[in-house]
């Protein structure tokens, strides 16, 4: 018989031992300094960060100094070699390992019980998602809900920025209930691990409602509470430009403070929970004409200028691209002209596909 092809067969055995080898493939445990462990594999090693992808949470980077990368448990089941037989049995020592030197060495152990590390997503493009929604419900009368939406969103460097759209419109009877549209723009500039600055433009319209046009600028200085590899929460607060042109209601640029919160929480890797809230108040009020009167209180030309939203979502991943979203929406502007209408409330559910 030929020897060349035992040759082959020689370098093939000895590449599969060199790919095991690659310490970027080989399963690997991210330890962080709150005690939770990423499985996953480590990608590379670069500039004092750690590239690692995780099972659950994808592609990560954390600072090298605060995290560090163990083996991965090797599998319940028994291994042979090239000859067939089993592997010599390992003999543990009563010294720690390595991996646990290697803790103690980083400094990680006293750290386990600060709940704040910032790992940010390797982003080399946008990504994000849009979402669609159609409802037709027949009771009494025939009711018609479409929803449509986008976002998008990139890390650059400090800077995280984000664009947002939706359009909304809602009938029964064929009469329209819903008519709504908003964009928004915001840039989020990180500070240190805690502190950052954002900036968000927004514009916005109701025509059920009778807001023509509402833009608002607003500038505000954040606080990271807490952020580990599965949740996060800000709190901030700032100033907010507005120009507002609504129906019987003065219409012009006024000023107000502003106060925000969010919060996200990744259940596990399919489902992931997300809110937030905003509200401004102005001490300035606004003039009304024609006020569409309310029984339970005595007509009033003047209004005071505050309005609150909050939003909370659920999203359950279908695959990699697919989901599906569940909102909760609710508004209050004490600036709308008909005091039947300045609430504002939405529970919709959609498909999304993510990119």
């Amino acid at each position: 018989m030929s020897r060349f092809p035992a040759r082959w067969a020689a370098f093939a055995a000895a590449a599969l031992l060199a790919v095991a080898a690659a310490p970027g493939l080989r399963a690997a445990r991210l330890i962080l300094k709150n005690g939770d462990r990423l499985t996953g594999t480590v990608i590379k090693r670069e500039d004092g960060k750690i590239y690692f992808h995780s099972d659950v949470l994808g592609d990560l980077v954390a600072p090298e100094n605060i995290v560090t990368i163990v083996d991965a448990p090797p599998p319940s089941t028994t291994a042979q070699t090239l000859a067939g037989l089993p592997p010599k049995p390992v003999v543990t020592a009563s010294t720690p390992a390595p991996a646990v030197e290697a803790v103690h060495s980083l400094g990680i152990l006293p750290w386990l019980e600060k709940p704040f590390l910032i790992l940010r997503p390797v982003v080399t493009k946008w990504t994000g998602k849009v979402e669609f929604g159609y409802g037709n419900e027949l009771n009494t009368s025939r009711s018609i809900t479409t929803n449509l939406s986008a976002e998008a969103e990139r890390n650059v460097g400090p800077d995280d920025i984000r664009f947002k759209g939706s359009y909304l419109y809602a009938s029964t009877a064929g009469i329209p209930t819903t008519d709504q549209d908003e964009i928004d723009f915001r840039w989020r500039h990180n500070l240190s691990e805690r502190w950052f600055t954002q900036a968000i433009t927004s514009y916005s319209s109701d025509k059920i409602r009778l807001i023509n046009t509402d833009i608002e600028q607003t500038a505000d200085i954040g606080y990271k509470v807490f952020a580990t590899a599965r949740q996060t929460a800000n709190i901030g607060g700032g100033l907010m430009l507005q120009y507002f042109d609504a129906t019987g209601v003065d219409k012009g640029s006024d000023y107000l403070g502003n106060a925000f919160q969010d919060y996200s929480y990744k259940i596990n890797g399919r489902y992931t929970f997300t809110e937030d809230a905003t509200i401004q108040y102005s001490p300035e009020e606004r003039g009304r004409s024609g006020v569409v009167a309310d029984l339970s209180s005595p007509v009033n030309t003047q209004s005071r200028n505050y309005d609150y939203k909050f939003e909370a979502t659920l999203q359950g991943k279908i695959n990699n691209h697919l989901s599906l979203n569940l909102h909760f929406q609710y508004e209050y502007d004490n600036a709308v002209l008909d005091p039947h209408a300045r609430a504002d409330q939405h529970i919709l559910t959609t498909v999304g596909y993510g990119f």
